[in-house]
């Protein structure tokens, strides 16, 4: 079932076409992933999907039904609100039949369920427990652990309020919250942001499992491989789709490029032969009719452009006053942290050669950055 498409999508500002001609459909249980280069347009799109922008040109249709979580880049929840009951607020509706049920609890207990109004009580609390089991009415608490523990906050972190978090932290609670909510159609805007590599693998795996469709923008391609099962690509002000996941789509979109290239040059070649007939042939009399039949051909020719490749990626120069010799770093049993009281690692070694290439991985609040920092004082 189609849950919602985009026909002629443009978005413009004065002159300059951002995107335009968007056309897409996003079907129930839909992994879609939504990619393009810096700049193209994709967080706006999400936006205009999501229902907070107006598209300049086209509409965008949607089931009556559609329930739409929409998390932007770097998306943090403020709130005084304790974590808990942050998490807790996902819930309402679950918790408003909850409250309702007790209340009807305690009608049935000092009523007569043979009367009329018992029997009506009897029905309203049959049908309410119905509802509040099919909306995991008896789990959604532990749902909230487990989604809370998957985006590392324990136990200890329940009765902290939000606003006490940290700006990484916080995001990570609104991604927690969205999840909670389970929405038809949960839009995210790049999610791996401020993931240590152990959340990112619990998050690639709550996705798979999710019941409802997901369109993300993300530049992690290992993500995207492991959760979207089709892909949309800006690029241009255009938009192509293309079926698979994230390295299937860079397959699809080379065999697609030497596809136009042949359909191209082949049509180069016989706009050439016809030109080349026509300028030899037209000045004669003896030809001339056959040349204007050619003219008429030319004419008619629906002209392929030619196919564009990869958009030019950007080439950062960085200008160094005293190039370095071999050895570039070292460092010998360092500890780093904010006092010796919160040591976050200690007995560090590195020995950085020219030209190597080094990544420095490991889960959030280890001291990452700040032993990055620690190097560049």
């Amino acid at each position: 079932m189609i849950l919602l498409q985009g026909n002629q999508i443009a978005r413009l500002f004065g002159a300059e076409v951002l995107f335009e001609n968007i056309q897409f459909e996003i079907h129930s249980h839909a992994r879609v992933g939504l990619v393009g280069r810096n700049g193209v347009g994709k967080s706006t799109l999400l936006k205009i999907i999501a229902g907070l922008e107006a598209p300049d040109q086209g509409v965008i249709t949607k089931t009556k039904s559609l329930t739409m979580g929409y998390l932007a880049q770097n998306t943090g929840i403020a709130s005084h609100a304790t974590v808990w009951d942050e998490m807790l607020d996902a819930f309402q509706e679950v918790r408003q039949m909850e409250s309702r049920m007790r209340e009807v609890e305690q009608l049935i207990s000092t009523t007569d369920l043979e009367t009329p109004a018992g029997q009506r009580l009897l029905k309203e609390y049959d049908h309410l427990q119905h509802l509040f089991a099919e909306s995991s009415g008896y789990s959604y608490e532990n749902e909230i652990r487990s989604v809370l523990h998957g985006f590392k906050f324990d136990a200890q972190f329940y009765d902290q309020t939000v606003d006490s978090l940290s700006g990484g932290q916080q995001t990570r609670l609104a991604l927690a919250k969205m999840l909670l909510q389970q929405p038809d159609l949960l839009i995210l805007d790049e999610p791996t942001n401020h993931l240590d590599i152990e959340t990112l693998d619990w998050l690639e795996k709550y996705l798979q499992n999710y019941k409802g469709a997901l369109l993300i923008v993300s530049h992690d391609r290992y993500f995207l491989d492991e959760v979207v099962k089709e892909i949309y690509e800006i690029s241009r002000s255009k938009m192509t789709h293309y079926k698979g996941n994230y390295s299937r789509f860079l397959v699809l979109k080379e065999e697609q490029l030497a596809l136009d290239w042949k359909a191209y040059e082949k049509q180069q070649s016989e706009i050439h032969k016809l030109e080349d007939f026509v300028a030899r042939n037209l000045v004669r009399a003896s030809t001339t009719k056959r040349a204007q039949s050619r003219r008429k051909q030319l004419e008619k020719i629906n002209r392929l452009d030619r196919p564009n490749g990869d958009e030019k990626s950007a080439n950062i120069l960085f200008d160094i006053d005293t190039p370095s010799g071999n050895v570039v770093l070292q460092v010998q049993d360092a500890a780093i942290g904010y006092e010796k009281e919160q040591i976050l690692a200690n007995n560090i070694q590195l020995d950085i050669r020219k030209k190597d290439a080094i990544a420095l991985v490991g889960p959030n609040g280890i001291g990452k950055s700040t032993l990055l920092k620690s190097i560049l004082k």
